[in-house]
């Protein structure tokens, strides 16, 4: 469902005039050189505390992991938070970049895996936000897979399989699957696979087909896993 909560609404209204004036700051030398960078960092700021009771500082001091349990409990991870959270992160990530950081700074690819695992989480949680998979997408580009965590690859899954996108799910099933290592990684891979598959037989042509999914290449995806697995 798409978010309804006033304080949040009002936030990604106020992050994305920020980002209007962060484009603007690009549009030329002048611009630039009149955006006000600590004027930028306050509201983040204080919109960190409103939604998060946490400062930004501390955030930057916390493991992605840790961050997550910030807008979850007992394992259950809320969708409209973490929407907002990696709102907050990724435009801090622009707030730096304008600020002359380089995009391949390790504070703002950090910025930007964390803010790519929130807004996984968020789809997770099949939160219907128009834009949220134009924000999945485009962060994808900005951070290199060779910097993602092991936890993204099993995060992407569970977006794309809760998005209905069977196809896209695979695809990143088997790169969860290549980028395991040790026997208990690649089992906890295969166990999801094994529900994956499963859960897709009980779906018929018309969902599957929505999903960018065949019903024949349920049993050679299976096969093909399997076989990827055992090499």
């Amino acid at each position: 469902m798409p978010i309804r909560d006033e304080l949040i609404e009002r936030t990604m209204q106020q992050l994305a005039a920020l980002m209007a004036k962060i484009l603007q700051a690009r549009s030329s030398t002048v611009e630039m050189a009149r955006f006000d960078v600590s004027a930028a960092e306050s509201q983040l700021d204080d919109l960190y505390l409103a939604n998060l009771g946490t400062s930004r500082s501390l955030v930057r001091r916390l493991g992605l992991e840790d961050l997550i349990g910030v807008i979850g409990t007992a394992g259950h991870v809320d969708g409209e938070r973490a929407y907002v959270f990696g709102a907050l992160l990724s435009t801090e990530a622009e707030v730096a970049v304008a600020g002359g950081a380089d995009a391949e700074d390790p504070e703002v690819l950090a910025l930007r895996n964390a803010a790519l695992a929130m807004f996984l989480e968020a789809g997770a949680e099949r939160l219907g936000e128009a834009d949220l998979d134009e924000r999945v997408q485009t962060l994808l580009t900005e951070v290199p897979e060779d910097t993602w965590p092991l936890s993204t690859y099993e995060r992407r899954f569970r977006y794309e399989f809760a998005g209905r996108r069977y196809a896209r799910a695979e695809d990143a099933l088997f790169d969860w699957l290549d980028h395991s290592t040790g026997f208990e990684q690649r089992l906890e891979v295969a166990a999801t696979a094994d529900a994956f598959y499963t859960a897709l037989t009980g779906l018929n042509d018309k969902e599957l087909a929505e999903g960018g999914f065949e019903r024949g290449e349920i049993a050679e995806g299976r096969a093909d896993f399997a076989e990827r697995v055992g090499g």
